[in-house]
């Protein structure tokens, strides 16, 4: 299962409480059962609440618009390791301590007040026996909290992990890319940016930048740099190089041929194509 970063911003509260308009509660009904077989776990859910599935998950809005859960896979070993890795916004505060779930799991809570709205998101993290697991998030107003926390806490009891799915064969492009060194240039008005991908063939993958440059005549201060390094997991959708990033970001990159052997094209830039020396 794949590691995701949550990043819980006043963007995600605005975003919700624009989205959906609160005042009624939460209504019971017939459940129905949703599954992500690549990820190795189903749950059940409302089969009145809307519900879409996206490359990080599933996202639900029950019927009265007044909570929004979101169910997405993890790959923690540890309660202590999803909370290291959750960003949070400046003005969300921890309410209470983490209470106990089932099978070693934990919930928590946040809140938010501004002179708008007063946001609360619940957190439920779940681990599966062999690895990783499942996070469900609940993001309502303060006035639905105590629905959300209900109609979130039982869609994490019903989880249940399973094997996760065998990846479909190899596509051409993915036996072409397995074990190789791509390797991004660009030079220009002071500017110059580089960038490293490994693709081990193991299915990991090491990504590495540089970039620096200079103004002319020391106008805005002179020259710089940067570096920066990150690690994750790659795949090959059809056509499209699949980056699942150990912070929880996903970089899609669509490849294209180009005229020289040694080349390919990302997202319309130039790659060279080298043998892979660093895994």
């Amino acid at each position: 299962m794949k590691r995701t970063v949550i990043r819980v911003t006043a963007a995600i509260m605005m975003l919700a409480f624009s989205a959906i308009a609160f005042g009624q509660g939460v209504k019971s009904s017939t459940e129905q059962r949703l599954s992500d077989p690549a990820n190795g776990y189903s749950f059940s859910a409302p089969s009145t609440w809307k519900n879409t599935k996206g490359d990080e998950g599933f996202a639900l809005v029950d019927p009265g618009q007044t909570v929004i859960v979101t169910v997405r896979p993890h790959s923690y070993k540890s309660f202590e390791a999803v909370v290291r890795d959750t960003k949070f916004d400046a003005g969300f505060e921890v309410v209470g301590q983490p209470q106990d779930l089932k099978a070693g799991g934990k919930t928590m809570r946040v809140s938010k007040q501004t002179s708008e709205w007063f946001g609360v998101i619940d957190f439920f993290v779940s681990f599966s026996p062999s690895d990783g697991g499942v996070i469900v998030m609940a993001i309502s107003e303060g006035k639905n909290s105590e629905a959300a926390f209900k109609s979130a806490l039982k869609i994490s009891d019903s989880v249940v992990f399973g094997n996760p799915s065998q990846p479909a064969a190899a596509s051409g492009w993915q036996s072409a890319l397995a074990g190789k060194h791509l390797l991004y240039m660009y030079s220009g008005n002071g500017y110059f940016e580089e960038k490293h991908i490994y693709l081990c063939q193991a299915g990991n993958f090491l990504q590495t930048t540089g970039s620096g440059g200079y103004t002319p005549g020391n106008a805005d201060g002179g020259s710089f740099g940067a570096k920066g390094g990150k690690r994750g997991t790659w795949s090959v959708n059809g056509s499209a190089l699949i980056l699942q990033f150990q912070d929880g970001s996903v970089g899609r990159n669509n490849i294209t041929k180009r005229s020289a052997s040694n080349e390919i094209g990302l997202n319309g830039n130039r790659y060279f194509v080298q043998a892979n020396a660093g895994c």
